[in-house]
C-alpha cells in the first residue's frame, strides 16, 4: 500500500516543545505487523535505562533489609555473651551503664542495684534502679526496679522524693497492681504514723479495691489489728 511520506509538522496551537514528529510514528497498521516479542524488546530498548535503576534500587533494598537483620542477630548474640561475661566476672553495674536502655541492660543493673542496696550503698542503689526502672519500663520488673529506686532514695535521706515515686507509682496503671499495692502499703503505714487518718483511710480503700493486693491486704488487717 502507498502511503504518503510522513513530515515533521507545525501545529500553531502548541508550543515548539510539544510538536510532533510524525516521521517517528507508527501506522496502526505497521503496528499490526510488529510480533509481541518485537513490541517487548522495543520497550526494554526505550526504557531499559529506568527498568535498570528499578531492578537496582529493590537490589540494594533487598541486600540492606536482610544486612541489617544480620547484624541485629549478630548484635544481640553479643550483647548476650557479654551479659553473662559481666555476670561471671562481677561487673553488671559497668554492664549495665554501658547498655542503658536495653533489656539485658536493666537486668544487670537491677541485680546490681539489690546487691548494692544490701551493701547499704544506698547512693549506688538509687542510680542502677533508675538504669533499671527505665530500661524495664514495659518488662513485668518494672515494678520492683521503681520500688526499688524509692526505697533506695528514703534510706539514702531523701525521704520526700521517696514518697513521691512511691504516689506515682500507685498512679501509673501501667505497673503491675502488685507493686502498686506495695507503694500504697508502705505509704498507708507512713501516713498512719504521721497521724494522717484521712490519707490512711484512703490508701486502704485503694489496696482493697486492688484483685492483686491479697498479701498486703492481709499485712494491713494485722497492723490495724495491733494499732
Amino acid at each position: 500500500m502507498n502511503r504518503p511520506s510522513k513530515n515533521k509538522r507545525h501545529n500553531p496551537t502548541l508550543p515548539d516543545d510539544a510538536q510532533i514528529d510524525e516521521r517517528n510514528l507508527i501506522d496502526l497498521e505497521d503496528s499490526v505487523e510488529i510480533s509481541i516479542e518485537d513490541r517487548i524488546s522495543m520497550y526494554w530498548m526505550e526504557n531499559k535505562g529506568f527498568i535498570s535503576a528499578c531492578v537496582t534500587v529493590l537490589a540494594l533494598l533487598i541486600i540492606g533489609f536482610n544486612g541489617m537483620r544480620m547484624y541485629k542477630a549478630h548484635a544481640e548474640q553479643q550483647l548476650q555473651a557479654d551479659y553473662a561475661e559481666a555476670t561471671t566476672a562481677g561487673t553488671l553495674a559497668e554492664f549495665a551503664k554501658a547498655n542503658p536502655g536495653k533489656a539485658l541492660g536493666g537486668l544487670a543493673a537491677l541485680t546490681a542495684a539489690d546487691e548494692a542496696y544490701a551493701a547499704e550503698d544506698y547512693t549506688t542503689a538509687v542510680d542502677l534502679y533508675t538504669i533499671a526502672k527505665d530500661a524495664l519500663v514495659d518488662n513485668i520488673l518494672a515494678g520492683r526496679a521503681a520500688l526499688g529506686q524509692a526505697f533506695a532514695s528514703y534510706n539514702a535521706g531523701n525521704e520526700d522524693a521517696a514518697l513521691q515515686m512511691l504516689n506515682a507509682m500507685i498512679a501509673n496503671s501501667s505497673l503491675p497492681e502488685s507493686a502498686r499495692a506495695e507503694a500504697a502499703y508502705h505509704l498507708a503505714i507512713d501516713a498512719d504514723v504521721a497521724g494522717k487518718s484521712e490519707v490512711f483511710d484512703s490508701l486502704v480503700a485503694q489496696i482493697n479495691e486492688m484483685s492483686m493486693a491479697g498479701p498486703w491486704q492481709q499485712r494491713l488487717a494485722v497492723y490495724e489489728q495491733q494499732k
